[in-house]
């Protein structure tokens, strides 16, 4: 997950959604804490990513217990990887309004595009030879990252608020570690920013 958050085809998920039956709402969220570090953990993830489009009350149990608590036995960097899909899915209505518009926007814009709508789009070329595209998706982007440092300042997440705006390599190496020790996966070691001893790339 990066700090920019792709347009994602997934619809918002809504707050006035009907919550789940009775069920604990940190039921999932604390299966993948009993799990982490093994490949079962991503299952349960997978799970929990699931329920929280449907289950307001799970999104809201997830943001105390991350945000306001110490989170059993989560690391740090697990927690902002955590919070960062939170921050993902949880933006402000309004913002939400205005960030779905844009996006309908570059839809548009995009269709003269050659290959648009199959995987020889090259959005990237587009970018170049469209300046409307590219003015409408720097908006879209400013956009997203003010509706999720809203929601990280809002959620009590002060520090990952400020390292998304403002350091965005320490950012995005605590999600890349947290995705890594949740999963079990090998860590990923991209710079000698990321191996501070120079164990690994050595």
């Amino acid at each position: 997950m990066s700090r920019r958050a792709s347009r994602s085809t997934r619809p918002a998920r809504s707050l006035r959604s009907p919550s789940a039956g009775g069920r604990d709402a940190l039921a999932r969220l604390r299966a993948i804490e009993e799990r982490r570090g093994t490949p079962a953990a991503r299952e349960a993830f997978e799970r929990w990513e699931d329920e929280l489009y449907d289950a307001p009350a799970a999104v809201e149990a997830a943001i105390e217990y991350l945000a306001r608590t110490r989170a059993g036995a989560f690391s740090t960097d697990e927690r902002w990887f955590l919070m960062a899909l939170l921050a993902e899915i949880s933006a402000d209505p309004q913002l939400q309004t205005l960030s779905d518009h844009l996006a309908d926007r570059l839809e548009d814009e995009a269709r003269p595009a050659p290959g648009y709508g199959t995987e020889a789009f090259d959005e990237a070329q587009w970018t170049e030879e469209s300046p409307v595209y590219a003015a409408l998706s720097d908006a879209w982007d400013a956009l997203r990252v003010a509706g999720e440092v809203t929601f990280l300042r809002n959620s009590g997440m002060p520090e990952m608020a400020r390292a998304y705006l403002h350091d965005g390599p320490e950012y995005d190496r605590a999600l890349r570690d947290g995705e890594s020790s949740l999963f079990g996966l090998p860590r990923i070691v991209l710079d000698a920013s990321d191996d501070p001893f120079g164990i690994l790339l050595s």
